[in-house]
């Protein structure tokens, strides 16, 4: 994430730099700066909310899959069913954040992406 943010920086410092150059030798006029500096407010904007979104996703598959490996139960939803899982009935695989049947249970190679499940409420 510091490193997203430290690439980003130096791309606007640079794009600011260019921009500044353009403009002492006029190749660019005052109301296209000003244009340009709203295009990169605008975005800047953007990549904020899309990063604070991913945060927030983030934070939530971290949250479910700390309840799930503490052996809480989780309530999936499969289709049209509402599963309550657990670590005794699945296992987590987490280089694919999904949850898959044990051999021995009744859920034999079901496969349930986590972002399909919350907490169970109590």
């Amino acid at each position: 994430m510091l490193r997203f943010i430290l690439i980003v920086a130096l791309v606007v410092i640079l794009f600011v730099v260019l921009i500044q150059l353009l403009a002492k030798y006029n190749v660019i006029s005052y109301k296209m700066r000003i244009s340009i500096g709203i295009a990169l407010l605008v975005f800047s904007i953007g990549i904020g909310i899309f990063t604070h979104n991913q945060d927030k996703n983030e934070a939530h598959l971290i949250q479910l899959t700390q309840t799930f490996l503490q052996g809480k139960a989780l309530q999936c939803q499969v289709g049209t069913k509402t599963l309550e899982v657990s670590n005794k009935t699945f296992n987590f695989i987490s280089g694919t954040l999904t949850l898959m049947g044990k051999e021995e249970s009744e859920y034999k190679h079901m496969t349930i992406p986590l972002k399909a499940c919350n907490t169970k409420e109590s």
